[in-house]
């Protein structure tokens, strides 16, 4: 199949890993709110470009385009990998690759999302029983912690074990791990929150 000007596999690899990057540079909310009401969401709220900012912002509707634009953005990058027939392996970093950019992009000066609606976007378009068990897996652990996005983010954190644990191959639990931990990571001051909000009630 003559993709991407019929060059050598690693090639092919190497710009679909980096047009994902820059797909995910692509911050939906971030661009709505600048040409709705033309300011700067990152400089409002929580200052993330996500959809719940967006929202306080713009209302429901703008929830509703930048969480279905910034997924979107997670489907595309997997559907092109595949179109253009690139690795498995090479595939896994594209969802890494789309995250990142979501996370940290040029356009922006690396001051973009948090990543969590593009990453359930590319699981999908990756492996949709994946993203069914991180659904699962939030949900059972909303049953342990408060609030859906910390559940969300320990749900991340134990993906990567319960695909090692389903026998997926090595690309993608690495994958799912690189993933996680970026995520987590644009994700450590609500993190660190949590922590300490919790910490002192123990220390009571």
């Amino acid at each position: 199949m003559p993709v991407l000007g019929g060059g050598s596999m690693a090639g092919r690899d190497a710009i679909c890993i980096l047009i994902a990057y820059l797909l995910g540079g692509v911050c939906t909310g971030y661009y709505v709110v600048r040409l709705k009401s033309g300011i700067d969401i990152r400089e409002h709220g929580s200052g993330g470009v996500g959809a719940r900012n967006v929202g306080r912002i713009l209302g429901k509707p703008g929830f509703v385009v930048t969480l279905l634009g910034d997924s979107l953005k997670g489907v595309v990058a997997i559907l092109l990998a595949r179109k253009f027939e690139i690795s498995e392996a090479a595939v896994a970093l594209v969802v890494v690759a789309v995250i990142a950019g979501h996370i940290w992009p040029l356009p922006l000066q690396l001051r973009g999302g948090r990543g969590i609606a593009t990453a359930i976007g590319a699981y999908l378009a990756y492996d949709p029983y994946l993203a069914l068990l991180l659904l699962g897996l939030t949900v059972v652990l909303m049953a342990f912690r408060r609030g859906f996005i910390l559940s969300g983010l320990a749900a991340f954190l134990v993906l990567p074990a319960a695909a090692f644990a389903l026998k997926r191959p090595g690309h993608t639990v690495a994958a799912l791990a690189g993933a996680s931990v970026i995520i987590l990571f644009a994700h450590r001051e609500r993190i660190r929150q949590a922590f300490a909000e919790v910490l002192p009630q123990k220390e009571a």
